[in-house]
């Protein structure tokens, strides 16, 4: 599969992404390893010079990984395409996979591990999502937790794997020539993980923090081909829509509880979830987090206002262009058609049924979704608030 966008402004793009090489298809940590070896390490004959090779032709090289699939993505000037192509080739058939290069990328993630325990957010998310998702693969976050556990030939496995999976290729600005990748590749089919977020009880842990970090989560178990637009509409009146959404007004603006509050849909192939945020005075936690129950519990039972829907319409309908303009962003469209099984084109269609949705319509689908009343908290906060 071969996603195309054309561009007149002297850059292009070419990114390989590999479908069902996330993080959650190994062990934990792995695949952002084998991130981490690619984006620091070279190739196994000049090792990190390849890098600054590249630089002096000003392309840019990067490697990541998310729960659901692995991307190698070079963005480089048009009279730059075929160096850029063969260093993707060269990255991709000669990775510097030493016990070397596997020491120091262990000592550079451990690094990286630790420093994430000071990120108070990250630390929220991730035991959000190691409690909704108990005993699944999701539980685990993309860069993993134990470095330890892994081995370079796990590293080398998943390497080998990656030659064997469906992938995307994704072409954007002028088209390059990518045959020279694409003759590597011997994909087979393979099954898309797919987990349902089970609530359970919140999630607490204590550190010496100066305010509390509240994230939260519940199923949202949303129809793609019929309530994607939908679901756009009415989280974006619920918290996406920053200064007048519901969670900033009730939770900013009439308490002054939060700088800032939102609620956002996060629909991927693998999970869907009504999901959230704010950070809170520490006297204000439990306040906080019950004022966020009766909101959804509420926007469930009585769903929204023709006021509101007529706000959500003109600002989602207006700022249209402002999500289309650059290639980054059709290409990223593209993709999303394609990995989440949408019509070829759905996202300008798309425009045409938040126009024409009603108010019945947004509150009929509300009505129909009381799983988002089934909350999960996750609040990183200080021992004496208790």
């Amino acid at each position: 599969m071969i996603i195309f966008e054309q561009d007149s402004l002297g850059r292009s793009i070419v990114e390989i992404v590999f479908k069902n090489a996330g993080s959650i298809y190994a062990k934990p940590g792995v695949a952002y390893f084998l991130t981490h070896i690619f984006n620091t390490k070279g190739d196994a004959d000049k090792h990190e010079k390849i890098y600054s090779l590249i630089e002096q032709d000003a392309i840019e090289f990067h490697a990541s990984v998310n729960r659901e699939f692995f991307t190698l993505s070079v963005k480089f000037l048009n009279s730059k395409s075929k160096k850029a192509t063969d260093f993707i080739y060269t990255i991709l058939t000669n990775p510097n996979l030493s016990q070397e290069a596997f020491e120091k990328s262990k000592k550079e993630i451990s690094a990286k591990i630790k420093n994430k325990q000071n990120d108070h957010d990250y630390t929220a998310s991730k035991n959000l999502f190691k409690s909704i998702f108990k005993n699944t693969p999701l539980e685990y976050p993309v860069m993993g937790e134990d470095i330890e556990k892994i081995s370079l030939e796990d590293v080398r496995s998943f390497y080998t794997d990656l030659f064997k999976k469906e992938y995307v290729i994704i072409n954007g600005g002028q088209k390059a020539d990518v045959s020279k990748i694409i003759s590597l590749f011997k994909p087979e089919k393979s099954d898309t993980l797919t987990f349902r977020a089970k609530p359970s009880e919140d999630v607490k842990e204590l550190k010496n923090v100066e305010q509390s970090y509240i994230h939260f989560a519940s199923p949202f178990d949303v129809d793609y081909k019929t309530e994607l637009h939908l679901a756009k509409i009415a989280t974006f009146i619920l918290g996406a829509g920053g200064f007048g959404s519901r969670m900033m007004e009730e939770i900013r603006v009439k308490r002054g509880y939060a700088y800032s509050a939102y609620a956002s849909n996060a629909f991927r192939k693998t999970y869907k979830l009504l999901s959230g945020y704010l950070q809170t005075k520490l006297e204000n936690t439990e306040d906080a987090v019950n004022i966020v129950k009766e909101m959804i519990s509420d926007f469930h039972a009585n769903g929204i206002t023709e006021e509101e829907l007529a706000q959500a319409k003109q600002f989602l309908i207006g700022s249209e262009p402002l999500r289309n303009e650059t290639l980054n962003q059709r290409l990223l469209r593209k993709f999303n058609e394609h990995y989440l099984s949408l019509p070829e084109g759905y996202y300008e269609k798309e425009l045409e049924l938040i126009k024409n949705a009603t108010l019945d319509d947004v509150n009929s689908f509300i009505k129909s979704h009381p799983e988002i009343k089934d909350l999960t908290f996750s609040i990183v906060t200080k021992e004496d608030n208790d």
